[in-house]
Formats: C-alpha cells, sequence, structure tokens
C-alpha cells in the first residue's frame, strides 16, 4: 500500500516541487522549450515502446514482467536528451518578456509540465510490475484518459513511415497488462521455496506467448 500512495501523492508533490523549485528561474522562454521537448519526447516513447520491449523480452527471458517499462523510459529519458541539446544549440538567445508576463506564463508553463510530467508517469505505471492501482483486480473495460489520447495521437502523428502504428488498436491494453501483473503474482507464489529474486523473472516458456 505503501507504493500505491507514493505514486498518488508523494511523487506528484516531488514533480511540483522540482519544477518550481529549479526550473522557475530558467524562465518562460525556456521552460517554453522544455515543454515542447517534452511533449515530443512523449510521443515518441509511446509509439515505439512496444517494439523495444519486445526485442528485449525476447533477448533477455528475465527481463520479461520489466520489459516495457525499461523499453519506454529509455526511449523517453534518450529522446529528450537528445531534443534538450539540440534545443540549446538551437536557441542560444534567452527571449525576456515583460514582467507580468514572464511570471503569469512562466507559471503557466511550469503547471503544463508537470500535467505532462505527471500524466505521463501514471501512463508508464500502467506498464509497471506493480502499478497505480491498489486492489488486485482492475476494471479492464474503461481507458484512462491517457491511454484514450494516445491511440488518437499515434493514429496520424505517431504513424509508421510505411505503414499506421497506431497505439492499443485492438483495445487491449488493460486487460494485457492485468494478467501480466497477475502472471507476475501467480510467478512469486509458486516459488515460495526459492529466493525472491526468482520470482521476478521471466521464462522461455513465457516469452514464447508474448503476441506483437
Amino acid at each position: 500500500m505503501v507504493m500505491w500512495h507514493i505514486y498518488v501523492w508523494v511523487v506528484p508533490i516531488v514533480i511540483l516541487a522540482v519544477l518550481y523549485g529549479f526550473r522557475w528561474k530558467a524562465g518562460l522562454w525556456s521552460n517554453s522549450l522544455t515543454l515542447g521537448t517534452i511533449l515530443f519526447s512523449i510521443l515518441v516513447a509511446v509509439g515505439w515502446w512496444e517494439s523495444l520491449a519486445y526485442l528485449i523480452a525476447t533477448s533477455a527471458p528475465l527481463l520479461l514482467f520489466f520489459a516495457d517499462s525499461v523499453a519506454i523510459w529509455t526511449i523517453f529519458l534518450v529522446t529528450f536528451a537528445l531534443l534538450d541539446l539540440t534545443t540549446r544549440f538551437m536557441s542560444t538567445i534567452k527571449v525576456k518578456y515583460v514582467d507580468i508576463v514572464e511570471n503569469v506564463g512562466n507559471g503557466i508553463v511550469l503547471f503544463m509540465l508537470f500535467l505532462a510530467l505527471y500524466g505521463f508517469f501514471r501512463f508508464a505505471e500502467e506498464l509497471g510490475p506493480v502499478g497505480e492501482h491498489a486492489p488486485p483486480t482492475i476494471d479492464t473495460s474503461g481507458d484512462s484518459m491517457a491511454v484514450k489520447v494516445f491511440r488518437i495521437l499515434s493514429d496520424g502523428n505517431l504513424s509508421g513511415f510505411t505503414q499506421v502504428n497506431q497505439f492499443d488498436d485492438s483495445g487491449e491494453f488493460r486487460a494485457l497488462h492485468l494478467q501480466r501483473r497477475q502472471a507476475l503474482m501467480y510467478n512469486m507464489m509458486s516459488d515460495q521455496e526459492k529466493s525472491a529474486i526468482y520470482g521476478l523473472q521471466g521464462k522461455d516458456e513465457q516469452v514464447e506467448k508474448l503476441k506483437r
């Protein structure tokens, strides 16, 4: 239960404190550029994490239950680092606005940054072995707002070069990841005589059942 409370309360407070504590002096212009790079990095991560996760899971079956989380956060962080470095070289002049525009706009942009980061965190935790939901079962019939938005965006902006690469085109995102958590729980319960680490590891026969 501690982890679920951390997801809901501690993480958003920390994100808000970090943004307003460390990014306020960066100013409206810099934070606006950062917001753009964050949003684009999120779109890239959502568009391509499934392929990387499939590669990780098939290459290293032991990481089966963590492959999705590793893939989406890796793509997001690498993309953001590259875009942030690019924008620093492209925008060497810091634009200064009138004080009232600077202060009000900076506050709004930082809050939008908070919404983007926390929303992506909540979405990424859906892919994790634990997730944000405290009950052992969740309602898989309704998708979160993030899932609906990413599904719409991926149908156009995130399409592949030669074919449409829509996110969750079959509408089974919540159900599949609930099954994955249940499989992890089953592993932990059935391997009590062995170490806890063994129960967290995937198996070759489980990897063979993966569907892209």
